[in-house]
């Protein structure tokens, strides 16, 4: 599947999907897997202390966050009807991604981008996944198949969730999948390199 989103120079490719962590309600790409720049994910304290909550309008008034929403309504039609939640830089001084948006109609159908505060090109995209078809993307039953050879109890578990996410700063994508068993407190999510089908390390929950 491509996204074909543009940079000023680069059309950017939704090749896989990235690990991402939730913070606050946001999904964003963890900060240990982009050295080079650093997000609205590393830690709570930065998140509320850096960013600004604004008005859809006001996020729409920037050129950037605009140009980017118009590219994925065009591409996606269905994310017009999703709420536009808007983040701003206003405290680092360009250190940080200048904006943060999330497109979401639920947790499982939505669309962040976040905007570099030094290029005004996207820096990372996230977009959910059909649980249900996520199987026929490139390199995730091979990396399903290996993740059942080292975890055979999880064959009974079904894919309750997945997302896409390329990181354009950190030049890595990867598949992010949730496998939750009969009881929804035990779950296990695990990232596969969409470059190369490889497990990420994997995240058991049981509460």
């Amino acid at each position: 599947m491509k996204i074909n989103l543009k940079k000023t120079s680069v059309r950017l490719a939704a090749l896989g999907l990235a690990t991402a962590i939730s913070l606050s309600g946001a999904l964003v790409v963890s900060a240990n897997e982009n050295p080079t720049q650093k997000t609205v994910a590393q830690n709570q304290e930065l998140y509320a202390g850096t960013y600004k909550k604004l008005s859809a309008s006001e996020a729409l008034a920037d050129k950037a966050v605009k140009a980017a929403i118009d590219n994925v309504y065009a591409q996606f039609s269905e994310t017009k009807s999703y709420e536009i939640s808007a983040y701003q830089d206003v405290v680092s001084k360009g250190e940080y991604d200048k904006y943060v948006i999330r497109l979401e109609k639920d947790s499982k159908n939505f669309f962040h981008f976040a905007i570099d505060s030094k290029t005004g090109n996207l820096s990372y995209t996230i977009q959910s996944l059909d649980a249900a078809t996520v199987l026929s993307y490139p390199n995730v039953k091979p990396g399903v198949d290996k993740f059942y050879a080292s975890h055979p109890e999880a064959k009974s578990y079904v894919i309750s969730s997945a997302n896409i996410v390329d990181n354009f700063v950190g030049k890595f994508s990867r598949y992010n999948l949730t496998f939750t068993g009969k009881d929804p407190k035990q779950s296990i999510t695990i990232g596969i390199d969409a470059k190369t089908g490889e497990i990420i390390p994997t995240k058991k929950q049981e509460n």
